[in-house]
């Protein structure tokens, strides 16, 4: 059984610091507040882009659950869609009934079955009005149902920097070709239709996975060099704001921020045991953002 030693504690913290920002994010955008400055027109309404930090976290932390496990088959497909399906839908059914019956009509309910099957992320140009927060829960099931061939990718670093490659093309085509402006008119949708495609966002969760592949050296650097840790994430904050939200800018902030708090772990992280196992008490705490076990050898 993996030890506490063994558990990357540092990612709670990150997801934790990630929910408040994105919350205020809502809050601000939902809310009527005529504030100005630096805080209030460009901080806050940038937290909206953290959704990518729980793409990558989700790619590391099911490679920290699962991906020994399918590599040794010793976890079904079966079973690991079930877990999936049981952890994320009661609750998330439940918000899905309950904006329908508030405002019901025939949309809303073409909605809510698409919900309810949780497969809505594989519709092409996703725009779900009921729990329409929930596209990033759409996204990340999708990285779920394809996890097994996610593993299949990432059986090699040869093969997963390949893997890393193409998705950089894909997430750059999306924004240039596939959901540019000749094809959608509306530049906000355009945006908010490609951050909603797995093909797009596959940059994160992939990035996930090579970082939990180096996890033992990242963790091992940044333990041992938090300073240059801490440095680089604050370039990559900077970065962020100086050059421009794009996808670069906030992979760069994404992988170091994730590497950072890697070498805040206790013991260094990722030492010990390969057993991938947590406490349920752990699992508990991700709710409707489930990420995986973040415990690894």
């Amino acid at each position: 059984m993996a030890t506490k030693a063994d558990r990357y504690e540092g990612i709670d913290g990150l997801k934790a610091y990630a929910i408040i920002g994105i919350a205020l994010m809502h809050v601000l955008a939902n809310g009527e507040y005529r504030m100005g400055g630096f805080v209030f027109e460009r901080l806050i309404p940038s937290f909206t882009n953290l959704v990518f930090l729980f793409m990558m976290v989700s790619g590391f932390g099911m490679c920290c659950g699962y991906y020994q496990k399918f590599k040794d088959q010793k976890i079904s497909v079966v079973d690991f869609y079930k877990k999936r399906y049981n952890k994320i839908w009661p609750y998330f059914a439940l918000l899905c009934v309950l904006d329908f019956v508030m405002s019901p009509s025939k949309s809303a309910l073409y909605e809510v079955f698409a919900n309810l099957t949780l497969c809505q992320g594989l519709l092409p140009n996703m725009n779900i009005s009921v729990i329409g927060v929930s596209w990033t829960l759409a996204v990340i099931f999708v990285f779920y149902l394809l996890f097994p061939f996610f593993c299949f990718l990432l059986e090699s670093k040869k093969r997963a920097w390949l893997a890393f490659i193409c998705a950089v093309i894909y997430n750059f085509v999306c924004s240039t070709y596939f959901f540019d402006e000749s094809h959608i008119a509306d530049r906000v949708a355009v945006n908010f239709s490609a951050r909603t495609n797995i093909l797009y966002c596959a940059i994160y969760f992939i990035a996930g996975g090579l970082i939990f592949l180096y996890r033992k050296e990242l963790a091992e650097f940044a333990s041992k060099h938090k300073v240059i840790a801490g440095a680089i994430l604050l370039i990559a904050a900077v970065a962020y704001f100086a050059l421009g939200g794009n996808t670069l800018t906030m992979l760069f902030f994404c992988v170091a921020a994730l590497v950072y708090t890697l070498g805040c772990t206790t013991g260094g992280g990722g030492t010990g045991q390969s057993s991938c196992q947590v406490p349920r008490r752990y699992q508990l705490r991700d709710l409707l953002v489930p990420h995986g076990n973040l415990s690894c050898a």
